[in-house]
C-alpha cells in the first residue's frame, strides 16, 4: 500500500493519465478532420500504406484555413509518431508546402516534441518492462546508456543530430533508459531541429518551383540555400557521429 501511495506512483499515474488525454484528444481532432472532410481514416490502412495516407491528408489540408490546417496536421503527426509510422519526410516537408518554412518548421517541432514525450512516458511506464527487454538484445543502446547516464543533455544532442535509431522508436526506448526527462526534451528538440528545417524548407522550395508565383525567387536562390543548410547539417552530423563513435569504443574497452 506505501508503493502505491509513493510520490513516485502519483506522479506515474499523473503523467500516465495525461498521456492518454493528450493521445485521445490528437487522435479525436484526427477523426473530426476525417469527417469534416469526407477522409476514410482506417487505422489499418495508415499503417499499410502511409505514404498513400499522407498524400490524402495533405491534399485535403491544403483546402482549410491556415490555422486550422495547423491544428489538425499537429494532431496527425502526433499520432505518426506515436504510432511509430514514420513522418519523416513526407509529412515534415510537407508542412513547408502547405504553411511556409517557419510556421512550418515550427508546427513540425511542436509535434515532434509532443510525440517524443508522450513515448518518452509511455516507454517509461506502460511499456517498461517490454522495452527493457528489447535494450537487452540491443549491446549497442546498453553501451550508450552508461554514457547517456553521465552526459544526458549533450549525448541526446548528438544521437539526434546523427541518429543511431529511428525517431519513432528511439523515443520508447529512451523511456526506459537513464536519462530524465528535461535533458532528453530539450536535446530532442534542439537535435531535431536542424533536420527539420532542411525538410520543411525543401516542400516551401517544391511549392515555389511548381506554382506560378509572382513573389518566388529564381530557382537558384532556393537550390542554394538548400546547399548551404544541407551542408550545415552534413558537418554538425558527421562531428556528432564521430563523437558518437568515440564513446561506444570507449564502452567497449
Amino acid at each position: 500500500d506505501d508503493d502505491e501511495d509513493s510520490p513516485d506512483s502519483t506522479t506515474k499515474l499523473v503523467l500516465v493519465g495525461g498521456t492518454i488525454m493528450v493521445v485521445a484528444a490528437a487522435g479525436a481532432l484526427a477523426v473530426t478532420m476525417g469527417n469534416e472532410l469526407g477522409i476514410d481514416m482506417e487505422l489499418g490502412q495508415l499503417m499499410k500504406d502511409p505514404s498513400t495516407s499522407f498524400d490524402t491528408i495533405v491534399s485535403s489540408l491544403a483546402t482549410m484555413d491556415p490555422q486550422k490546417g495547423m491544428l489538425y496536421f499537429s494532431s496527425f503527426y502526433i499520432l505518426a509518431e506515436i504510432l511509430a509510422i514514420p513522418a519523416v519526410p513526407i509529412l515534415t516537408a510537407s508542412s513547408g508546402y502547405l504553411f511556409g518554412t517557419i510556421p512550418g518548421t515550427a508546427t513540425c517541432l511542436f509535434s515532434a516534441a509532443v510525440a517524443a514525450s508522450i513515448s518518452f512516458v509511455i516507454g517509461r511506464t506502460l511499456l517498461r518492462g517490454y522495452v527493457e527487454n528489447v535494450l537487452d538484445d540491443n549491446p549497442k543502446f546498453r553501451c550508450m546508456d552508461t554514457a547517456i547516464e553521465k552526459e544526458g543533455f549533450k549525448l541526446m544532442l548528438l544521437l539526434r543530430l546523427s541518429p543511431l535509431f529511428p525517431f519513432a522508436l528511439s523515443n520508447y526506448l529512451y523511456g526506459a533508459s537513464s536519462i530524465q526527462f528535461l535533458p532528453y526534451f530539450f536535446g530532442t528538440l534542439l537535435g531535431f531541429a536542424p533536420g527539420t528545417f532542411a525538410y520543411v524548407y525543401a516542400g516551401r522550395i517544391g511549392k515555389a518551383l511548381t506554382m506560378d508565383s509572382a513573389s518566388s525567387e529564381p530557382w537558384y536562390v532556393y537550390a542554394g540555400g538548400l546547399a548551404v543548410v544541407v551542408g550545415l547539417i552534413k558537418v554538425a552530423g558527421d562531428i556528432a557521429s564521430e563523437v558518437i563513435d568515440a564513446t561506444e569504443e570507449s564502452c567497449e574497452v
